[in-house]
């Protein structure tokens, strides 16, 4: 097994079933999460859903209770039967605010399908031409992620830096209101919002579900005068992602009279 089994560790996948009992059977710890793609393509194919397709992923993506159980009323209201279907699938599964643990934003297994799409045509090879083909892409994809990684000067990753600063400008409009070291009353566009840095949650879900800085508590944090980057997740700061592709995957010799 080459990823132990712990907590904090989570899995996505479409919904089928042998795949969530081995998943259970290796990996008791894990929490398992369903592809909001596949599920809304079986809404659209099996229940006729595409009226109501928008509004299941609108739903799936709330980071607030209250803005998941508005989406599914709608959708309830349309049809019970996708209501019902949707149910059935369980919403600890395929809602964002629901799930028991941290999916890191990821709702769908993307990843899995573009290695699949990758290795379309080398999976009609012999065996030993696809393992081959597979580590020759495993080596040039962690190359390229070495490289770019290494080029990253910020703290955190590229992708989560762009979003910190689309957060940072969205962030300026609003106003910050001080109740404790660590605790702020943010408002904006006619809401309030409820910050606290030391537990790293916000009431509008972002912050304590995303596992990185939402727009109220960055700009509780620096109405503060606090750095908002010790309250990003380890796991989107650009030295775990370097640390991910630190080992390089080397050629593996295969006797001549094999191939």
């Amino acid at each position: 097994m080459v990823i132990a089994d712990e907590e904090g560790l989570s899995f996505v996948s479409d919904r089928h079933t042998s795949i969530a009992k081995s998943i259970g059977n290796i990996y008791p710890l894990d929490k398992h999460g369903i592809c909001i793609h596949h599920l809304i393509s079986n809404v659209i194919t099996y229940n006729k859903g595409r009226g109501v397709a928008g509004m299941v992923a609108k739903a799936s993506k709330a980071y607030r209770v209250a803005e998941f159980e508005k989406e599914f009323a709608l959708i309830n209201n349309i049809s019970p039967a996708i209501g019902s279907y949707l149910e059935e699938a369980d919403v600890r599964k395929w809602a964002r605010c629901h799930f028991p643990d941290y999916r890191y934003d990821i709702n769908t297994n993307n990843a899995a399908e573009s290695i699949n799409a990758a290795l379309r045509s080398p999976r009609e090879y012999p065996i030993i031409h696809l393992l081959d083909s597979i580590r020759e892409m495993m080596t040039h994809w962690f190359y390229e992620s070495r490289e770019l990684s290494a080029k990253q000067k910020n703290p955190l990753t590229v992708e989560v830096e762009k979003k910190i600063s689309r957060r940072i400008e969205k962030g300026k409009f609003m106003n910050g209101y001080p109740m404790s070291r660590s605790m702020l009353q943010v408002k904006g566009n006619g809401v309030d919002y409820i910050v606290d840095l030391e537990r790293r949650t916000c009431s509008c879900g972002k912050f304590s579900i995303g596992k990185f800085p939402c727009r109220h508590a960055i700009k509780g944090a620096f109405d503060i005068g606090k750095d908002l980057y010790p309250y990003a997740d380890d796991v989107y700061t650009a030295t775990a992602w370097r640390s991910q592709y630190e080992e390089t995957i080397n050629p593996i010799g295969v006797p001549e009279e094999e191939c």
